[in-house]
């Protein structure tokens, strides 16, 4: 991820959340050092996600893709680079929170290993809950 790259993240999540997208300061902060913020592209930009490394566990923030390009792999890929890179910093687990009513999602972070640990009620909006989700990376 580069700066240029910045505002059409911040639309994508825009049209994908709505109200719960992230603003251009979130955005920004991820690119922080402790921070990893990739985006795939196939002749333009398809999707991105972002993820911070600083804890003992490896957290996936976010991964968007463009609905033009769902299904063709795009979030796998994202998800996979994303885990790959936890793997060579040396987390042995990888946290994430997903909406409780994103059944693509959900079914995503499944095919990866990921398990429903708890749920937090709110967490997207009063009546947006999310699971939290984890996976050993060993």
């Amino acid at each position: 991820m580069e700066e240029k790259d910045l505002e059409w993240a911040k639309e994508l999540d825009v049209r994908l959340f709505s109200d719960a997208a992230w603003g251009m300061e979130e955005m920004r902060e991820a690119m922080l050092p402790g921070r990893r913020f990739v985006v795939a592209d196939d002749g333009g930009p398809v999707g991105w996600a972002a993820m911070d490394i600083r804890g003992a566990k490896a957290h996936i923030l976010s991964i968007d893709v463009d609905p033009a390009h769902r299904r063709e792999g795009v979030g796998s890929a994202l998800l996979s680079s994303l885990l790959s890179c936890a793997r060579r910093l040396g987390k042995d687990r990888c946290v994430l929170e997903a909406a409780c009513s994103n059944a693509p999602a959900l079914a995503l972070y499944k095919k990866f290993g990921f398990s429903a640990k708890g749920r937090i009620g709110g967490y997207y909006s009063p009546s947006l809950d999310a699971f939290v989700m984890e996976k050993d990376l060993d």
